[in-house]
């Protein structure tokens, strides 16, 4: 009978991890023990798990912040006394019967690694989902990502394969390596065949750290403890591929492309949790769409013949995007958008500001490019603004040979001060 122990590698997570404890709490399987380790915390996660929790999870915060989940999850491995490493993401959810399904595949194959399903949940709105872990092929792991929230493996594993790296000297993600040089060593790996992870990612949430918030988790283990809740949401999951929704594979990239460390640093970026000094704005002063990752929000950066630099947004509905400025005084946006993907679009766009809804006047300049004009709005701004573009559905875009899904084709922002 296997003995899970939980580690759950956090960084300022009191958002969202509370909800996550308790889809590991409510397992029908109960685990040993549930370890959270915190990357240098410095919010209230800690005040927060023993609010909650008191001493059913035990908790130790790194003196210093890595970056990533490597230094944390070997931390917990070294503090663990099961006889299985169980990782739980600290903004993912299992369903009440992942331990279990993992202790049945363990019983009955004793693997190295018992991988169960995960379905990969878009921002709200996105109609995306990536769906892995559902395996017959033993070696599925070469070519298949399975985030760590999916699987267990023996705690002795490490001994023979190693411990997680350091992310900064990595081509690959460190989970990615990690489960790669499992396999590479001929770790064996066996799927439950079912579907127990609900996953959450930070990465493809733009500016998660920056704007945290539980409701997504939350819901989800409501509907998951719900009687009949795990059938009904993989139901939804199934129409909505069905009717049109996108799920594509979970494969690894050809990782030699990059540099060490360069996806790591990419996807902090991305999440909010690196980001550049604002630009102080004291005259009228253009801020072009960035090239850098942005999630599922915006696609890579494009070249207009007239316009210049554009991009797509998508397969979000609601995107954020972020005018990275200092301006002392009030100010006015004017926002440029080349074309929306579907014609009705331009007329149901809705904006925010900072999280507030804004009113806008819009018109069209020369070329037939969109303009939308905000403000004035308030000043002083010290850390940037975040616009969050509201729409009600993306489209197909007609043309495109790759059939993406979007909404509108940011141009770029101009803020205006005020005298």
């Amino acid at each position: 009978m296997p003995r899970f122990s939980v580690v759950i590698a956090a960084f300022n997570a009191a958002k969202w991890i509370v909800p996550t404890v308790r889809s590991a709490l409510r397992q029908t399987y109960p685990a040993t023990e549930i370890i959270v380790v915190g990357d240098g915390c410095t919010d209230t996660t800690g005040e927060l798990l023993a609010s909650h929790f008191g001493d059913v999870v035990r908790w130790k915060n790194l003196d210093w912040n890595s970056g990533g989940q490597s230094y944390p999850n070997n931390e917990g491995i070294r503090l663990s006394r099961g006889t299985h490493i169980a990782y739980l993401g600290h903004d993912d959810i299992w369903s009440p019967s992942h331990l279990e399904q993992l202790a049945r595949v363990v019983r009955e194959h004793d693997p190295d690694f018992a991988v169960s399903g995960a379905v990969y949940h878009g921002p709200p709105g996105s109609r995306y989902y990536q769906i892995t872990g559902m395996f017959d092929d033993p070696r599925a792991a070469e070519n298949e990502f399975f985030p760590p929230s999916s699987f267990a493996h023996r705690r002795d594993v490490v001994e023979r394969t190693g411990i997680w790296s350091d992310p900064n000297e990595l081509r690959a993600p460190a989970d990615c390596e990690f489960l790669l040089r499992a396999a590479r060593l001929g770790c064996s790996f066996v799927s439950t065949q079912t579907i127990t992870v609900h996953k959450f990612a930070a990465g493809h949430r733009y500016l998660s750290y920056r704007f945290a918030s539980g409701l997504e988790q939350e819901r989800m283990l409501e509907r998951l403890s719900a009687p009949g809740g795990e059938a009904e949401v993989l139901e939804e999951i199934r129409k909505d591929i069905a009717d049109g929704a996108e799920h594509p594979p979970l494969r690894y990239l050809d990782f030699d492309r990059f540099s060490a460390g360069e996806l790591f640093r990419t996807n902090r970026r991305a999440k909010g949790l690196e980001k550049a000094l604002p630009i102080l704005v004291d005259k009228p002063h253009w801020l072009k769409v960035e090239r850098h990752a942005a999630g599922l929000d915006w696609y890579d950066r494009e070249k207009h013949p007239v316009h210049g630099a554009y991009r797509w947004s998508g397969p979000n509905p609601n995107p954020l995007h972020l005018v990275n400025v200092r301006v002392l005084s009030g100010f006015v946006l004017r926002i440029r958008v080349l074309a929306f993907a579907a014609d009705d679009l331009a007329g149901l766009l809705e904006l925010d500001v900072n999280d507030r809804p804004v009113a806008f006047a819009r018109e069209r300049d020369a070329a037939g490019a969109h303009i939308f004009t905000v403000g004035p709005l308030a000043g002083p701004v010290d850390d940037g603004l975040v616009l969050r573009f509201r729409l009600p559905y993306c489209a197909r875009l007609p043309t495109d040979p790759y059939r993406r899904r979007a909404g509108l084709a940011l141009s770029g922002v101009e803020v205006v001060p005020l005298p």
